[in-house]
């Protein structure tokens, strides 16, 4: 099977797992004990949405219910982190979504709906899934700040981290100080100093984290591994007709882009051979091996 299509295959299966442990009407669950972030799950299907027709109805149909658990200022804020291409994809979905249901997401370049095919079986699964523990923080404390460092505390609950190290999560540093500073002042964080730099730490024991349980087991850093795969399969389709030595130098200039996100990640890419054949097969092996690990929930 052509390279392109087995990663295809590999990001529309992830896709359907988490969706399908959301609640869409999928199959396979294979990430009941994975954190799933809505804004970074709902970025990375609407790329997907144009080879998938119902994995783009159905997380549709999700979202035209549950909305109000999605944050829009978060969603947009997050598309800074990825290529330009996004705009058209999430403007694609959100008018699509904002024709069928009471939302208003933002739409970036003009396009216009298409027919979509409602199931209306899409439901909340039951608060005993650990894998929605972010959508359990957000109906306790609300779609913002508060309850996204609540979950992101509570996945990574023996560290203390500064305020720059959580801006991951898609927020101001202004925002989450004054966020951190309540949450401390409530005696829900412990805070301390480390030279110059606060430093905060959840109390495990507070009993109100208590209903926030079960907590997932994985958190995976959604944000870099979609950009990166998102990415990567950018470049694979711009490079499907050129020569093998232009192939080697897109991909390795693609790679060297994401170098930080891949140390994050702890992803090793195959190093550079003489041989372009004999690198291109080893690429496509890593990137076809890393996909399908994300799919199969292996750690």
């Amino acid at each position: 099977m052509h390279l392109i299509k087995q990663l295809d295959q590999n990001l529309l299966d992830l896709a359907w797992s988490l969706w399908t442990e959301l609640g869409v009407a999928g199959v396979k669950r294979r990430h009941q004990n994975v954190l799933i972030l809505i804004e970074e799950l709902i970025l990375f299907t609407s790329v997907l949405a144009e080879i998938d027709p119902r994995l783009r109805d159905e997380s549709i149909d999700w979202c035209s219910q549950y909305y109000h658990f999605v944050s829009i200022s978060r969603l947009k804020s997050l598309m800074k982190n990825f290529d330009k291409f996004i705009e058209k994809s999430i403007s694609q979905y959100a008018v699509n979504l904002n024709k069928i249901s009471n939302t208003n997401w933002p739409v970036f370049m003009d396009t216009s709906p298409i027919k979509i095919n409602l199931s209306r079986k899409s439901v909340l699964r039951p608060h005993e899934s650990s894998a929605l523990l972010n959508i359990r923080a957000r109906s306790l404390f609300g779609t913002g700040a508060r309850a996204d460092l609540i979950t992101f505390f509570l996945v990574h609950p023996d560290t203390f981290f500064s305020i720059a190290e959580v801006t991951e999560i898609g927020y101001s540093k202004r925002n989450l100080a004054e966020v951190l500073n309540d949450l401390h002042f409530s005696n829900l964080f412990d805070k301390s100093m480390q030279g110059n730099q606060q430093r905060y730490r959840l109390k495990k024991n507070s009993a109100l984290f208590q209903v926030l349980i079960p907590i997932p087991q994985y958190a995976p850093s959604w944000l870099p591994i979609f950009r990166v795969l998102l990415s990567l399969r950018t470049c694979l389709q711009r490079i499907e007709n050129s020569s093998e030595s232009t192939k080697v130098v897109e991909i390795r200039n693609c790679l060297k882009q994401h170098e930080k996100l891949l140390k994050k990640l702890e992803l090793m890419p195959p190093p550079f051979q003489n041989s372009f054949p004999a690198y291109l097969i080893a690429f496509s092996q890593w990137i076809l091996d890393w996909s399908s690990s994300l799919v199969k929930n292996e750690k």
